[in-house]
């Protein structure tokens, strides 16, 4: 809780910052309100969780699970417009999803950590339900300023979540190395700063389905740069799931607008 609250503490406030000097208002009333809701359901029960879930389960498991991600955004989105998805974009989310399983399935624990699977599974239902019904919700008109809002509420949240949880008094500045500070520093700004930032203008410019099509290009990315800088292997399990992947981004953001924007 304190790592990633601390993170979004920091983004949040420097976004603010950034967004005041070119003279937008701050944040007032309501918007706050729904800057708390959004941070509380991608900040403190997403990220923070993923945080905590990462500690026992693998990256590729979590990456796995992740793939559900875009099925309830899509259901969750079109329960809040009141529109059917269409043909393609649901073909594009199923071979998505199963793209994204073929791909995490190597890495899938044989006992795997039961509470934090049913912690994961919550995230992920807190995350597309901010990514849908959030969008709804009272906040600032200029971008910077609700998603700077919506950090900064929610890793004040989780930052009081992890002192009262006891956080501090294990952690000792001595023992944090230099590898472990720039890897925060960098989650800081490319993760909170940069990348939700744009998460965040991108929401407000097209279609949550389209948005979450993500979470299908994420580990080809990941794959390509392990085989790149660290000679990881790249086996037949692995170019047949990427083969299903591209067509599900094609078809999901190429999906009937129409009724889905």
């Amino acid at each position: 809780m304190l790592l990633a609250g601390v993170r979004f503490v920091v983004a949040g406030a420097c976004i603010l910052a950034w967004s005041r000097l070119r003279g937008t208002p701050w944040p007032r009333g309501r918007e706050w309100y729904g800057a708390v809701g959004v941070g509380i359901l991608m900040v403190v029960l997403n990220n923070a969780a993923v945080v905590w879930i990462e500690q026992r389960i693998a990256s590729g498991t979590v990456a796995m699970f992740a793939a559900g991600s875009p099925l309830l955004i899509a259901l969750f989105n079109s329960r809040r417009l009141g529109a059917p998805l269409s043909r393609r974009r649901m073909a594009g989310l199923a071979l998505g999803t199963v793209g994204l399983v073929m791909l995490g399935s190597a890495t899938l624990e044989e006992v795997p950590d039961v509470p934090r699977i049913a912690m994961l599974c919550f995230a992920m239902v807190c995350w597309a339900y901010g990514m849908t019904y959030g969008r709804d919700w009272p906040h600032a008109k200029d971008v910077l300023a609700a998603s700077g809002a919506q950090m900064l509420a929610g890793g004040l949240i989780a930052v009081a979540v992890g002192l009262a949880l006891g956080e501090a008094r294990s952690f000792e500045f001595a023992q944090v190395s230099t590898r472990s500070w720039l890897a925060w520093a960098y989650l800081t700004v490319a993760g909170s700063m940069i990348a939700y930032t744009v998460f965040q203008w991108l929401l407000s410019h097209t279609d949550a389905t389209s948005v979450a099509s993500y979470n299908y290009v994420n580990p080809i990315v990941a794959l390509a740069l392990g085989a790149w800088l660290a000679n990881e292997p790249i086996g037949p399990q692995t170019i047949a799931a990427t083969a299903l992947l591209i067509p599900a981004v094609v078809l999901v953001v190429r999906g009937d607008r129409r009724s889905e924007s």
